[in-house]
């Protein structure tokens, strides 16, 4: 669907120069020499209780599931991974079907410009009150452009030029929650998407819903064992 608001456009534009500056930053950060060597379960394990409120506890992250649920898992995506949208209706209907989970959810967009300016908006869309709904349309859309991501925003009810203005508005704030997770990212070793953490371990790629079942089962048990 085209939305015909001149408008959009050319704040899109305007936007693009803040938008290339923070995919240049992603770009540069992940091939760098200071990346971090491939790290052990056990060490994976020390970084993870050492960072424990930054990845679990952020009040800056966007909270699905049960907020209230009795374990945490938490998932690095990109809204253009191709993994990430295939894994991403196991974990909706994960969250459904436990009813007990509460997911984090770390924006991280490793893949270009697009994915950047998709989750400055998604982060956004929070201020409209529509981060699950958009968050979802914009991972189960096909493929995503600039007009795409804004168009997606019409489809589930967000008001585009309002995004736009709490884009600009929030610019600072937004850029500063998705440069945290690119340096936790870099902390864990992470070097692509998705990526799952429950408990003390990291999980990644587009793992089974089996698979994230047993991590959960064994998170619960390591929290009753305490």
């Amino acid at each position: 669907m085209k939305l015909s608001v001149g408008r959009i456009f050319l704040i899109v534009g305007f936007l693009s120069f803040s938008v290339m500056i923070m995919a240049g930053y992603i770009y540069f950060d992940q091939r760098t020499n200071n990346q971090p060597l491939q790290l052990s379960k056990a060490e994976t394990a020390r970084i993870i209780r050492d960072n424990q409120d930054e990845i679990f506890k952020s009040s800056d992250d966007p909270i699905l599931g049960n907020p209230n649920g009795d374990v945490t898992l938490v998932e690095f995506f990109d809204y253009r991974c191709t993994y990430c949208k295939l894994v991403h209706p196991v974990v909706m209907a994960l969250l459904k079907e436990d009813g007990n989970i509460r997911y984090v959810a770390k924006e991280y967009p490793i893949l270009g410009p697009v994915s950047t300016l998709a989750s400055q908006a998604a982060l956004a869309s929070q201020i409209q009150g529509k981060y699950a709904d958009y968050s979802n349309a914009l991972m189960s859309a096909k493929s995503l452009s600039d007009d795409q991501i804004f168009a997606i925003a019409k489809d589930v009810g967000l008001d585009p030029l309002r995004l736009l203005d709490d884009i600009d508005a929030n610019e600072e704030d937004i850029n500063a929650k998705i440069s945290e997770n690119i340096a936790l990212a870099k902390t864990l070793a992470i070097k692509g998407t998705p990526v799952f953490i429950i408990g003390d371990q990291l999980i990644p790629g587009a793992v089974s819903k089996a698979s994230l079942e047993f991590f959960i089962a064994k998170a619960r048990s390591n929290d009753r064992n305490k």
